[in-house]
């Protein structure tokens, strides 16, 4: 199997928002990514696609619903899936909330970009607030990773700012968890250039926000695929 590109978005993914039981009271071999059923159905499915055309592993993707709404999970029982991710490409197995980082052997730029993608996929959020100029539209953006791993957070900003990104960081004592982010036009345009997103969620964000010079709030993926249908 080669590492390609795919390969280390999905590692990214898992490092952002996956969870690892291996070994587990010696029998419990399991990886699971969670989601947003309004939002992430789509890349759920491309995920799906990545695993079985890389590993030939197939793995389910499930709806529950919640007081606050409805959840994807997207899941595969397999111990050598889960041998490959955790002796393989060097993953920390849960619990790795406050511990997990990228391992050493993908920091090289060429492939942690991808991988610094796949993070973002999972944990981060692309939004758009008011500039100074304007009062009304969100039309300034900020690209934004989320984690309470220190070690995730210093090797985000050694990697970003060593690729000339403009990187600041906001910590939070209450959830002892730092956010990672880029401010403004030209850091987004280069973050698509040289990184770039792979959800619809996000890629019809960057979209709507580029043919109207603004962004709408509280929009759904459907509208907003509507909305650039109609350009």
């Amino acid at each position: 199997m080669m590492i390609n590109r795919d390969v280390l978005e999905l590692i990214g993914v898992i490092i952002g928002d996956g969870s690892i039981l291996y070994g587990y009271r010696n029998e419990h071999y399991r990886m699971e990514i969670s989601g947003n059923a309004e939002e992430d159905q789509s890349y759920f499915l491309r995920l799906q696609k990545i695993i079985k055309n890389n590993f030939n592993k197939d793995v389910k993707i499930i709806e529950r619903n919640h007081k606050k709404g409805k959840s994807l999970s997207l899941y595969i029982n397999n111990r050598e899936f889960v041998e490959i991710l955790v002796k393989k490409f060097q993953i920390m197995s849960s619990p790795k909330t406050f511990t997990i980082k990228i391992p050493n052997k993908f920091l090289n730029w060429k492939l942690s970009k991808h991988i610094i993608r796949g993070i973002f996929e999972s944990d981060g959020s692309l939004y758009f607030s008011r500039s100074k100029i304007t009062t009304k539209l969100k039309t300034y953006p900020r690209i934004e990773i989320k984690t309470c791993s220190k070690n995730l957070v210093n090797q985000l900003v050694e990697l970003l700012k060593n690729n000339n990104f403009k990187v600041q960081t906001l910590s939070s004592k209450s959830d002892k968890c730092t956010k990672v982010y880029l401010s403004g036009e030209n850091m987004l345009e280069k973050w698509v250039k040289e990184i770039g997103f792979s959800s619809k969620k996000n890629i019809t964000k960057y979209l709507l926000w580029k043919k109207l010079g603004y962004y709408i709030p509280k929009s759904t993926l459907k509208e907003r695929e509507s909305l650039l249908k109609s350009f």
